[in-house]
């Protein structure tokens, strides 16, 4: 009776650890249905991105050029609408246009799909100034102008401007085009951050979970289940992008393959999973060998991406997922059929999981509209299905446990020796569980550190070492609430770099980068108050808040700054350089309603110093 006591007990706690992680997946579903009847308060907080109106032509021939481009006939141009961007596998080049409105604020333009391989974006403002911008996943992703969900490219020009696009890929055709304004991008990109967060998070438990598991117990399974689990998590990340960013950001090669590569393994991975948790070599030969031959082709598949073009193992995998699903659920329904314990629950988990994929493959193929689908379809499926099949692998060796105690209590139930050693092994499994309870509590704080460095590293401008925009605009908001409160003063300076696009001509882009870098330094030297805030605003641009800091104040600080920019050059590989800079100062004034406004009054005062001879000082003016 001590042993089926135990057994039940470990049953109830893994069903408490089901339950829990369940709540994790449903708490965001749980959250936007209490949000929904909030939602004009959202979207006075949150601006809803544009999307614009878009027409495309087909370059045949890959010769069209944008002089070319721009010269065709209206007639040849199709219009798109505002729909997404959906072409599904198609490897011509594609060019677009889209007239972009003037604007009041700086804007983002968003790529959401994160998986094209070139993409050149060309902006001509209505005096003619041209930008040219080349992104894509063939380039390190810190080649990138900004990071973000997919590909995100600022637009500082607040005129109206004609956006041409052109994109070549041999992965899905997709760009749904958003222009967000710039603080709305960013507050997206934190939700976005939150949702997948989520996900991993889940995903590493049950790593951790189980390969602890495997350490206890020896099972195979749970080895199998977590090499699984590891490979999909993988795949999900080379899909949604953030296994680009954050793990694999200079491996183009990687990158390339990613998404077949792991696709390949995760299943190769799946099919000895599955031959483990219903020993498929002893029950049904058949099934076994079916199954083993698929995992054999994913393996192929697997290493094909290593060797052929990413259009070419795509097309054999997408199929593939479908055709291997389905065998997988035939397989559960076969063990369903024949009684075999919990194989309903592990049928239901690749169902789910197959519907995402073929939702998925649909979405790529151009079959199937809807950006939600493509960008989470699969992930929610994938997750579902782990935290399914991870119950059925606790519940099946619990069951399985449990039968051989129950054997062993009925052969051993007259024996005193047995009752002793029953106690004996109890005392060791409850050890083990709060030895596996210490190890997941080591493992959540190594998340947690993890995390914090993330959260570091994302306030962080990854050329100079300052803070970045995104912790610009949280800290100046911050500050003006402060000043507010208190009746403080505060004061913000914005700083120019001259002339230094044609400083990036002359010199290259590593010479300005280095300047830029030694830039920021020097801005940090000068500002000694620990409360002062040195920021890459963008670009050439720099920022400088200063907390409890006076109009006149400000302006002495902003004279340092142009002193020891101007009296000593930089150091380069170029050598000695010298440059100058303008600077806009302005601060808090009764009239302002938000951080915002002191953001203009500064950039106004920029904008006079650039447009009345550069490298001077130009005070906002007081109201």
């Amino acid at each position: 009776m001590r042993s089926a006591y135990s057994v039940h007990g470990r049953l109830r706690m893994r069903a408490k650890l089901f339950v829990f992680l369940a709540c994790l997946v449903l708490m965001p579903l749980i959250l936007h249905a209490e949000t929904s009847d909030r939602t004009v308060a959202s979207e006075r907080e949150l601006q809803l991105p544009e999307q614009p109106q878009v027409s495309y032509v087909v370059d045949e021939s890959s010769r069209l050029t944008l002089n070319l481009v721009r010269r065709l006939p209206s007639h040849e141009w199709q219009a798109l609408g505002d729909g997404p961007i959906s072409f599904g596998y198609d490897t011509r080049p594609y060019w677009f246009r889209i007239d972009i409105p003037a604007s009041t604020a700086p804007r983002v333009l968003q790529l959401e799909y994160p998986l094209l391989d070139q993409v050149d974006l060309y902006l001509i403002d209505e005096y003619g100034e041209q930008s040219h911008v080349r992104i894509g996943d063939r380039q390190a992703y810190d080649q990138r102008p900004m990071s973000g969900d997919g590909f995100a490219v600022p637009i500082n020009s607040l005129s109206a401007q004609t956006l041409w696009m052109r994109i070549e890929t041999s992965s899905s055709l997709r760009a749904p085009v958003l222009i967000w304004d710039a603080n709305s991008f960013f507050e997206a990109q934190v939700e976005r951050y939150a949702a997948i967060g989520l996900y991993f998070g889940v995903l590493l438990c049950m790593i951790v979970y189980n390969l602890f598991g495997y350490v206890v117990t020896r099972e195979s399974s749970f080895f199998s289940y977590s090499m699984y689990v590891i490979f999909t998590g993988l795949l999900m990340a080379a899909l949604s992008g953030f296994g680009f960013q954050f793990i694999w950001p200079n491996w183009l090669w990687l990158q390339e393959r990613a998404i077949v590569f792991f696709g390949g393994l995760a299943f190769v991975f799946a099919s000895f999973f599955i031959t483990q948790l219903f020993q498929l070599h002893r029950h049904s030969l058949g099934w076994h060998r079916g199954l083993v031959a698929l995992g054999i082709v994913a393996g192929f598949i697997a290493i094909g991406s290593t060797l052929l073009p990413y259009a070419v193992t795509i097309r054999w995998l997408l199929p593939f997922a479908v055709c291997a699903c389905a065998y997988v659920i035939a397989i559960g329904v076969a063990m369903w059929v024949r009684g075999v314990q919990h194989a309903q629950i592990f049928t239901l988990a690749w169902f789910l999981f197959m519907v995402s994929v073929m939702f998925n493959s649909l979405a790529y193929l151009g079959l199937l509209d809807g950006q939600f689908i493509q960008r989470y379809a699969i992930m929610i499926g994938s997750g579902i299905e782990v935290l399914l099949l991870s119950w059925v692998v606790t519940l099946m060796y619990s069951s399985e446990r449990s039968e051989k105690l129950k054997l062993q209590d009925e052969a051993l139930k007259n024996a005193l020796a047995a009752q002793e050693a029953q106690r004996i092994l109890n005392e060791e499994l409850e050890e083990r569980v709060q030895l596996r309870t210490h190890e997941l509590e080591l493992a959540s704080a190594s998340l947690q550190k993890a995390n914090a460095e993330l959260e570091r590293k994302s306030n962080e401008d990854g050329l100079t070492k300052l803070y970045n925009r995104r912790y610009f605009d949280t800290r100046l908001q911050q500050e003006f609430n402060r000043a507010r409160r208190q009746q403080l003063p505060l004061s913000l300076i914005l700083i120019d770099i001259d002339n230094f696009k044609s400083f990036n001509d002359e010199h290259g882009h590593q010479v300005g980068d280095e300047v830029l870098i030694r830039f920021g330094e020097r801005l940090q030297q000068v500002a000694t108050r620990a409360a002062d805030l040195v920021c890459r605003y963008g670009g050439e641009e720099f920022a400088v808040i200063l907390p409890d800091t006076a109009l006149a104040d400000a302006t002495l600080v902003a004279e340092r700054f142009w002193r020891a920019i101007g009296e000593q050059a930089f150091a380069s590989d170029a050598g000695q350089l010298a440059i100058t800079a303008s600077f806009g100062v302005a601060s808090i004034q009764p009239a302002m309603n938000n951080a915002s406004e002191l953001v203009t009054a500064a950039d106004q005062a920029l904008y006079k110093a650039k447009h009345s001879g550069r490298n001077k000082i130009i005070l906002a003016p007081s109201l």
